[in-house]
């Protein structure tokens, strides 16, 4: 059964009203080696949407690092992967997983939580539309004291090499207040003419996904932006998931080098997730 039909058979299963278990077909894995391990977690990875949408996120930072790597061996490698977090899905097949033990990952689990297969484009942004993406990144975090209700997909998780300090008692608009790229100073406020930087991104988000579309606009059509899809070697197709099935598989396939999440946004005077460390 393709991928795609396994999806929408997935998204109906979760429709108001529907059991899931009502027709096996919808529980089949979406990857034909559902129990291969890709490689080991060094610590528990929590999938709720404070922690997904609200935090830094370990899988949110291995699937940025696998875009930002994807067109190393290009003319124009990225300076930046991101991944919005509205990617990453805690409904999975058939059940709802809070949160997924320290330990070995498995294709198929990865796979779920990477729900949506999207194709990787990477873009030259100019310095205000990078800092307006990341201001619309975080406008939607609490800050601190109030509940962490209804987080939005649209906050990014960033690639390494790549720090921002967010402060949520400032205006939205504002709250960025340092920023750097590929361990560049990011100008704030953003300069007019400032040089462009290069950025991996999914489809979804460079065709104006989670409300990027008025600070991306035709950034991935306008050639004067030199965008380029993906083509870096992967098993079938090569998208955002796939790209992280092999950045797993490289980069954290032993126990020694067990995937933990680093501290790349430094949240301040903003709502935490119960859990975060």
């Amino acid at each position: 059964m393709s991928r795609p039909f396994t999806v929408a058979l997935l998204a109906l299963a979760l429709a108001p009203g529907l059991s899931c278990l009502r027709y096996n077909d919808q529980c089949q894995p979406l990857v034909e080696d559902p129990e291969t391990v890709l490689g080991y977690l060094g610590d528990v990875v929590y999938l709720d949407r404070s922690y997904t949408r609200h935090d830094n996120h370990a899988l949110g930072q291995l699937a940025a690092d696998a875009l930002r790597h994807a067109e190393d061996r290009s003319r124009a490698p990225a300076d930046l992967g991101i991944v919005n977090g509205g990617a990453l899905r805690a409904e999975g097949l058939c059940v709802t997983r809070t949160s997924i033990p320290k330990g070995p990952l498995k294709n198929g689990l990865l796979h779920e939580v990477m729900l949506f297969e999207n194709s990787v484009v990477t873009v030259d942004l100019t310095e205000q539309q990078l800092v307006k993406m990341f201001e619309h990144s975080v406008e939607g975090l609490s800050p601190e004291g109030q509940p962490i209700l209804a987080p939005s997909g649209a906050f990014l998780h960033v690639s390494e090499g790549t720090t921002l300090r967010v402060d949520c008692s400032r205006p939205v608009g504002q709250r960025v207040r340092e920023l750097k790229v590929n361990n560049r100073v990011v100008n704030l406020p953003p300069q007019d003419n400032a040089p462009y930087y290069r950025v991996a991104m999914s489809s979804f988000l460079a065709l104006g996904g989670d409300g990027y579309g008025a600070i991306f606009k035709d950034a991935a059509s306008d050639v004067a932006r030199n965008p380029a899809t993906a083509s870096a070697p992967s098993e079938g197709r090569t998208t955002d998931v796939t790209l992280t099935e092999v950045r797993m598989r490289t980069s954290h396939a032993q126990q020694e080098q067990a995937l933990k999440q680093a501290t790349r946004i430094t949240f301040e005077n903003c709502a935490k997730p119960s859990q975060s460390r």
